[in-house]
């Protein structure tokens, strides 16, 4: 049972945590030598130095723009992205040890299955979250691809990324390295995207499964008919009590996995849509632009699915949490002695509080109320804007 636990729970982290360990900022095992330390120290060294080198040359042509607002709009949608690329690189770098005690806490025993009901809950998990890895992952590589090959129908004359130019692209030789260089620099970023996100998903869907398991645990602890049953059950009761706590702690790692990145990238999304829907409200396909649109509405589409599935599968977990009570009294409790009814009632208090996992505001969670807001947000900033520009 533990070996099956093990290969369900690897779907949900394998590819995304072997890609970390690439990038170097996933913790090596304690037993790595010296020269697999310094490759790994080596390879974040790179991909730092890519992103330091793609902000520097967005900051440099933001200042050089100044007084466009459309250029700056169109230099700014990337850096925005970048801000948020960076975050991610950093924090999980700094957080490693912590985010491996994440990975290690879900292969624990404590969290297998333990009936087949359970193990259909995991198989759907699981599934869920292969699918999402591959759709999204699929619909990110595809966005940055077309943000690539756009320039070759406009003939050569732009590069894929309006940043600052370190020389003239009119010259064949400057034009290929410098579009080498944003190929590389947008791919690998890209990637660290389709990687966060992902796994974010996945570490916030096996939460969810496992609140929905505990669920069904409360809802099976049966009648009382004998003084036999009420040991079995104040026993049951009592393990009920450590897996929730269990639960809780697990929650916290998932939260310290989110918190930081995924509030950056809320604000950061911001940024984005407001800088792609002003970009949109100025192309026209009677010019010729169609090509440049599909691109932009692309991205658009997948800045917004990159801050829903957090929220999505982060309200989830709030919902199958608010439900834990019910289950509870779902749970035959009317036959059950009186110190057993008292332990419940504990236990309802416990629960009454659902699960959320909070952004660096306290006050505001990763909710789908919160992706609406930051819709409603930037199309207010946009008409704003726009009003303004007029």
């Amino acid at each position: 049972m533990n070996q099956q636990h093990l290969k369900v729970t690897g779907h949900f982290y394998k590819y995304q945590v072997w890609y970390f360990q690439i990038l170097g900022i996933w913790k090596l095992p304690d037993g790595a030598t010296g020269q697999q330390r310094r490759w790994h120290q080596l390879r974040f060294c790179s991909i730092f130095a890519i992103l330091s080198g793609m902000l520097l040359l967005f900051a440099m042509e933001l200042a050089g723009s100044i007084a466009h607002l459309r250029e700056i709009l169109k230099v700014f949608y990337m850096f925005a992205t970048e801000i948020s690329c960076m975050t991610k690189l950093m924090h999980m770098k700094l957080k490693s040890r912590k985010l491996a005690g994440l990975v290690t806490m879900m292969k624990s025993s404590s969290f297998s299955t333990k009936s087949e009901q359970e193990e259909k809950l995991m198989e759907a998990g699981r599934v869920s979250v292969v699918n999402l890895r591959n759709l999204y992952g699929i619909s990110c590589l595809v966005t940055a691809t077309l943000i690539l090959l756009v320039p070759f129908f406009a003939g050569n004359s732009e590069l894929p990324l309006t940043m600052y130019e370190l020389c003239s692209i009119e010259g064949r030789m400057c034009y290929w390295v410098l579009f080498l260089t944003h190929a590389v620099s947008l791919m690998s970023t890209c990637c660290l995207n389709i990687a966060f996100e992902s796994v974010a998903y996945s570490v916030l869907t096996y939460l969810r499964v496992q609140v929905q398991m505990f669920a069904l645990r409360l809802q099976q602890l049966g009648p009382a008919e004998t003084p036999q049953d009420n040991q079995r059950i104040a026993r049951e009761l009592r393990e009920c009590s450590a897996h929730y706590n269990r639960i809780v702690q697990l929650k916290d790692l998932v939260e310290v996995f989110i918190k930081v990145p995924g509030s950056v990238q809320l604000m950061c999304s911001i940024l984005v849509l407001v800088s792609n829907l002003f970009d949109m409200s100025t192309i026209s396909i009677a010019n010729g632009e169609a090509i440049y649109m599909t691109k932009t509405c692309i991205y658009q589409l997948v800045m917004l699915w990159q801050i829903f599935i957090i929220c999505y599968a982060s309200n989830e977990v709030t919902i199958h949490s608010s439900r834990l009570c019910h289950s509870i009294y779902k749970s035959q409790w009317t036959s059950w002695n009186k110190e057993n009814r008292q332990m419940i009632v504990l236990m309802m208090q416990r629960l009454d509080s659902p699960l959320s996992l909070r952004t660096i505001n306290p006050t505001f969670t990763f909710s789908l109320e919160a992706f609406g807001s930051i819709v409603n947000c930037s199309y207010s900033y946009f008409a704003l804007l726009k009003r303004v520009n007029s």
